[in-house]
């Protein structure tokens, strides 16, 4: 598991005060590229290998808000790894408090947008994330 913090700017903010809701899935692919640069595979990393990893969907429960000024840790891991697609999970917390929950299934592919197998490498140190 990976943990990164975010700090949630006043402009993140809808006219409700809290964090927009488009907001967040931002927090969540910043924290999925903070994880992947963890393990030595950020994004020119990868690019270098001729593959991108892309997000083919994702699936979020929101819990409670989070408003300007808050520190708020991101929770990334890795639930499932197959040969072109993973899944991953994801939780915002506040002061330990998960008040958001996602799971997002992301795909690799070339650089043309095909579908392609993980290279091996890249495959073995993405299992470093699995829960």
């Amino acid at each position: 598991m990976h943990e990164t913090t975010i700090h949630v700017r006043w402009g993140e903010l809808d006219p409700y005060h809290h964090v927009n809701h488009a907001t967040y899935l931002s927090y969540l692919e910043h924290a999925r590229i903070a994880a992947l640069e963890s393990i030595g595979w950020g994004m020119d990393e990868i690019a270098a290998t001729g593959h991108q990893v892309v997000v083919v969907r994702a699936d979020v429960r929101f819990r409670s808000p989070a408003t300007g000024g808050d520190e708020l840790a991101v929770r990334t891991s890795i639930l499932e790894l197959r040969g072109a697609s993973s899944r991953w999970r994801q939780v915002i917390a506040q002061a330990e408090e998960p008040i958001l929950e996602a799971e997002i299934t992301a795909a690799c592919t070339d650089l043309r947008g095909r579908p392609a197998r993980t290279p091996a490498e890249f495959q073995e140190a993405l299992a470093s994330l699995l829960e």
